[in-house]
């Protein structure tokens, strides 16, 4: 949890037909999330997801005539300043915002555009990005569309939809394919739209907290940042494991575990570096940072592509192991140069190790 004041914004999506209005439905009917305010981007003229919304979040506003992450930023910022606006005047109550994007929507421009805006960022936090993914064409999905890939990687929880539909060898070989694009999600059965509420809370640090293994799906989770070979304890100061990646992308995660403390200025340095050298090719990094003038609370960071977000620190570690670690979703990337700049700039060893 936190105790920042700002208003969370969940951001949900998920390729087209994933199921995405289905569970928006299934979740506004309940009562944790009847102090929700939900934004519905549509493409076309004529929408029809925000009719489907609507019975059951009467309050559902629209941004149509484009893709939320290319076209109609300036509608987002309109409406969520509105938002806010009848807010503060007493006419809207609400404690947190969905917004629901298209189906062929980069996250990536929309989590820009509210951490960039000076008024929505005072605003407005993102708490999460959630991803649908269909069971039962999610594997042709991943491998047909690169819309599909980015949005599995810039996910922090994955939702598993129409699992009632899918068999048990295809939705475990999806899970795999998800665990290799990104392995630092957790990810959840959706079945007939329903979904436990709280795997969309606090998402922000979901990706540290996770059990050390997931049934079926050895080495994910916080297990798998701390996982070696099987039967092998995972060497210190090194890359854990890498993901191959599922088909023909070449989205990979890289995870790294540091013994000795960073200097947090070096550190951000060289990851505003990496941000601007290769962030076209940096989709998301996670990490959370063991700072050598503060060790017993430790540094949450977080970037995108060319966007670094300030560090954040926590009052305490979330757990007893008191290691830095780094989680790198990138494409493209050149093989080493992360761990090769990482010990460049800052002395930490880190030597990549491929699945």
């Amino acid at each position: 949890m936190t105790d920042d004041p700002r208003l969370c914004v969940l951001v949900l999506t998920g390729f087209l037909g994933s199921g995405k209005t289905t569970l928006l439905q299934q979740l506004m009917q309940r009562p944790e999330w009847s102090d929700t305010a939900v934004i519905v981007n549509e493409l076309g003229e004529m929408g029809l997801d925000h009719l489907l919304v609507q019975h059951v979040a009467p309050d559902v506003q629209v941004l149509p005539n484009g893709c939320v992450c290319c076209t109609v930023s300036e509608d987002l910022v309109d409406t969520l300043t509105e938002l806010h606006a009848r807010r503060q005047r007493g006419e809207l109550a609400f404690a947190r915002v969905v917004v629901e994007t298209t189906g062929l929507a980069d996250p990536l421009p929309l989590l820009h555009t509210l951490a960039t805006h000076d008024a929505l960022a005072r605003r407005f936090r993102v708490s999460g990005v959630a991803v649908t993914v269909d069971a039962c064409n999610g594997a042709a999905t991943l491998q047909r569309h690169e819309e599909a890939r980015r949005q599995v990687a810039m996910a922090d929880t994955l939702l598993l939809t129409k699992t009632d539909l899918a068999g048990a060898p295809a939705l475990q070989a999806l899970q795999q394919c998800l665990a290799r694009t990104n392995g630092s999600a957790p990810q959840h059965l959706v079945v007939q739209g329903q979904l436990d509420s709280a795997h969309l809370q606090d998402l922000e640090h979901q990706f540290l907290a996770r059990p050390r293994s997931s049934p079926g799906l050895p080495g994910i989770g916080r297990g798998w940042l701390l996982r070696g070979a099987p039967g092998q304890e995972p060497p210190l100061s090194s890359v854990l494991h890498r993901f191959a990646p599922p088909h023909a992308t070449d989205i990979v995660t890289e995870c790294f575990a540091l013994d000795e403390p960073l200097q947090a200025d070096v550190f951000q340095h060289w990851l505003e570096m990496m941000a601007a050298m290769r962030g076209d090719h940096m989709l998301r990094f996670k990490g959370l940072i063991q700072a050598a003038d503060d060790p017993d609370r430790p540094l949450v960071v977080h970037a995108a592509q060319h966007l670094v977000h300030p560090p954040r620190r926590l009052p305490a570690w979330p757990g007893a192991d008191r290691r830095s670690l780094l989680v790198f979703i990138t494409q493209g990337m050149e093989p080493g140069l992360i761990a090769r700049t990482l010990q460049k700039f800052t002395g930490a060893l880190a030597v990549a190790s491929h699945a």
